[in-house]
């Protein structure tokens, strides 16, 4: 019986210690202890002469919302998240990994080549195997142009020849 009134006082003990706890508003948060844990993300490594060796024209996309085409005639079109765009003429640098986009924010960019996806840059200076996840643009899958060809056996429309006549009666054999 006594262990029972011992267990029954302990939740009433504790109710009674919070009613001297100090009310939210008047509270000094005090820092947490956090430990830097770094995160590393695994990037490829970018190939030497990544623009011979690799396909790259093609399009790209930041976070689905800034999407950059690279086409093979050394043109390309940056589309951006409100729907302006700009076009404008990109060229392949001598280290065979990086190209220089013209016009891209107001002045040229630089971008590494690799599989699958491209990399700004921060300078023209920057070595093209320095890349960073922050300046990723992941290549988009390539899809079918809209100039297919319909298959001759279907037809959205049929013409008026084709269209199927009704049958004759077919009358019955004579007894």
């Amino acid at each position: 019986m006594r262990s029972l009134i011992v267990l029954a006082a302990a939740p009433l003990a504790m109710l009674a210690a919070c009613a001297d706890s100090t009310p939210v508003d008047e509270v000094e948060p005090e820092p947490m202890a956090v430990d830097e844990v770094p995160v590393t993300i695994d990037l490829p490594e970018i190939p030497a002469n990544s623009l011979t060796t690799i396909d790259y024209p093609g399009v790209y996309s930041r976070d689905g919302r800034t999407r950059l085409r690279l086409n093979a005639d050394k043109t390309y079109e940056l589309i951006r998240p409100d729907g302006t765009s700009v076009t404008g003429a990109y060229s392949e640098l001598p280290d065979g990994s990086r190209i220089r986009l013209e016009d891209f924010d107001g002045g040229p960019a630089w971008f590494s080549v690799g599989n699958g996806a491209i990399y700004r840059l921060p300078s023209e200076s920057t070595p093209f195997g320095e890349i960073t996840a922050e300046g990723e643009y992941k290549r988009e899958p390539d899809r079918p142009t809209a100039s297919v060809s319909p298959s001759p056996t279907a037809s959205p429309t049929a013409s008026p020849a084709a269209a199927p006549t009704p049958a004759e009666p077919v009358e019955a054999p004579a007894e």
